[in-house]
């Protein structure tokens, strides 16, 4: 491109469909255009691929191809791993190419609105506000964590497609590849984030389609890993964020539950006989929340 990009959009793939992956491509050029009829912030932007796959999914001629076909507003960039960085370390080895002021990190299957840079950037617009992160409203099923109506704060944002400007993850250190592999690490940087001063803002119509697999009863539906990294992420969590309540009632959870929950038990107690469990922030509770084993009061909870 001439031009410098304002955003960079990155995404980890990992055995996904690219026909999905390409109508988010798709999407994000959309938004950009609409973005430049509406002299937004946002008119050029890169899109960087890291693929964990166990072998590559993209071939130069099929990135040349993406180039060619979105040429006017997109670059796009994709780096094969060799091996599985889960999403934080990823994340975080992409981001070492990053020269765009905002960094966008989305889900690969995402799908954006046409207004999705208008609406994310605004908050960006006030340098007072002190803005460390925007979230987009994901559809058709909308987490139901509990925000500020009227200034649409929230006490973390979910990283299936937020933007966050590139000064501040790098002066965080990225993401914490050292303690979550996959699932928490967006609580756990939005909560350093806070920690830090900064806000995290729900931007409820900066809508993004994000599909998922549902049961026959209309349960999401999980992969192994997931149920493992869900269960070893959470110990992790109520450790570092310092709710030793919390953590003693997961530990019993686990050595009763489900194998997943055993074997991310086991990985837990090896680290603290190791001594190699993180530093513990938050010793005053002023962050960090755990209600219910969630990460924030749901706004339907009555």
């Amino acid at each position: 491109m001439e031009e410098t990009a304002q955003l960079r959009a990155q995404t980890i793939l990992y055995k996904n469909d690219l026909q999905s992956v390409k109508k988010s491509v798709e999407s994000i050029s959309n938004a950009l255009r609409v973005s430049v009829q509406n002299n937004g912030t946002v008119k050029k932007a890169e899109i960087s691929f890291g693929d964990a796959s166990p072998t590559p999914l993209m071939s130069e001629e099929y990135i040349k191809e993406l180039n060619d076909e979105f040429k006017d507003n997109l670059n796009i960039t994709y780096k094969f791993f060799g091996f599985n960085s889960g999403t934080s370390k990823g994340q975080n080895i992409l981001f070492k190419e990053c020269r765009s002021p905002y960094l966008m990190i989305y889900n690969p299957d995402v799908v954006v609105s046409p207004t999705y840079f208008l609406e994310m950037m605004k908050p960006y617009e006030d340098k007072t506000e002190n803005v460390g992160m925007t979230e987009a409203r994901q559809i058709p099923i909308e987490h139901p964590k509990q925000y500020d109506t009227k200034t649409g704060e929230v006490l973390w944002g979910a990283m299936a497609c937020v933007i966050i400007p590139s000064e501040i993850y790098k002066e965080l250190g990225g993401l914490d590849e050292e303690n979550f592999f996959m699932y928490c690490d967006d609580v756990d940087f939005s909560w350093r984030l806070r920690l830090n001063g900064k806000k995290v803002l729900y931007r409820p119509n900066a809508v993004a389609f994000h599909g998922h697999r549902l049961s026959f009863n209309g349960a999401i539906s999980h992969t192994e890993a997931e149920l493992y990294y869900s269960a070893e992420s959470s110990l992790m969590m109520a450790y570092k964020w310092s709710n030793n309540a919390w953590l003693n009632r997961l530990i019993g959870i686990c050595s009763t539950g489900t194998p997943y929950q055993k074997k991310a038990l086991e990985y837990f107690m090896d680290r603290k006989k190791n001594g190699t469990l993180p530093k513990q922030l938050d010793k005053n509770h002023n962050i960090a929340c755990f209600v219910n084993g969630n990460y924030s009061k749901n706004r339907y909870d009555v």
